[in-house]
């Protein structure tokens, strides 16, 4: 498969690279991807400077959200099947044609969205969901003031 690789420099132009990769094989519990859209986000121009380590574990490759078709489901995998247009948030691994993603962490893709739009959801949405309603434990009829409303997560947030 065709991933983009880190390979020295700090700007795109010299840091990027066209490289050829095994396909990865999913473990239980994680679904092999077929990525047809990336998303580009902060952290991933902070790692491509060597500012912001791959968590341990994670692919050296680029990419913490995608979007997709699940192309194999591992091991104790239910609820997903070949074919499924998903969004997945993931720890590394998305700037590749395909990518090996907890199950946990996919998402599906809305009716009417298209592939590059979903790409763009996972890190806003798992972000927010994460801090506003199990951390935060915002409930049915609560208020939360969000501060910097028009950032991507704010705007999520709003939405939720």
């Amino acid at each position: 498969m065709q991933v983009i690789e880190i390979k020295g420099g700090r700007g795109p132009a010299t840091a990027l690279r066209l490289a050829e990769r095994p396909i990865p094989t999913p473990g239980p519990g994680e679904v092999l991807l077929r990525v047809q859209a990336a998303g580009v986000n902060r952290p991933d121009l902070l790692q491509r400077e060597g500012l912001y380590p791959p968590p341990p574990g994670a692919p050296d490759i680029l990419g913490l959200e995608v979007a997709g078709e699940v192309a194999v489901p591992g091991d104790g995998v239910t609820g997903w099947q070949v074919g499924d247009r998903v969004c997945a948030l993931l720890g590394g691994g998305g700037y590749a044609e395909y990518a090996v993603v907890d199950a946990r962490c996919l998402l599906p893709v809305p009716d009417g969205l298209d592939l590059v739009t979903a790409a763009a959801l996972p890190e806003a949405l798992f972000t927010v969901w994460a801090n506003v309603f199990e951390a935060g434990r915002l409930a049915a009829g609560e208020t939360l003031l969000v501060h910097g409303a028009t950032s991507g997560i704010g705007v999520t947030a709003i939405q939720m």
